[in-house]
């Protein structure tokens, strides 16, 4: 969502070389975070369904049980295009933003569209994401 809402708008507002910098200098550090919040909230998900359902797998076949369910896939299949497509996308960005800064030079047009494909993967994941929250939510009641 950061990276959705926050980065990515914020960045186009910057100048070239300014965002450039950033990408270079700034974009590693925050994808490690970023794959570290991913793979932390797919344990304590798991760590929570095993607590509310008590270990019972019984659990799953209740109304409840089925929205956790749909929640969980939808949430690992977030997490599989974010590993897949969108942090793959940021790292080429990330790559091709400090050889443009050696080469004092303006952005390769190759980042822009790795930073397009990495904007459409964080899309779908937020839009993933909100359907998993809203399932989840619904579990709660």
């Amino acid at each position: 969502m950061f990276t959705t809402f926050a980065l990515g708008p914020n960045l186009r507002k910057m100048s070239q070389g300014a965002a450039v910098e950033f990408n270079a200098k700034v974009l590693p550090n925050l994808m490690r975070f970023v794959q570290a919040s991913i793979g932390l909230t797919l344990i304590f998900g798991i760590l929570l369904v095993y607590a509310v359902s008590n270990g019972d797998m019984s659990y799953f076949s209740t109304t409840p049980g089925e929205e956790v369910s749909v929640g969980i896939v939808l949430a690992l299949v977030t997490a599989i295009i974010a590993f897949s497509v969108t942090l793959p996308s940021f790292k080429k960005v990330s790559k091709a933003a400090a050889s443009a800064l050696q080469g004092s030079q303006g952005p390769p047009a190759e980042m822009m569209a790795y930073a397009k494909r990495a904007r459409l993967g964080s899309m779908i994941g937020v839009i993933l994401l909100l359907i998993t929250l809203a399932m989840m939510v619904a579990a709660g009641f």
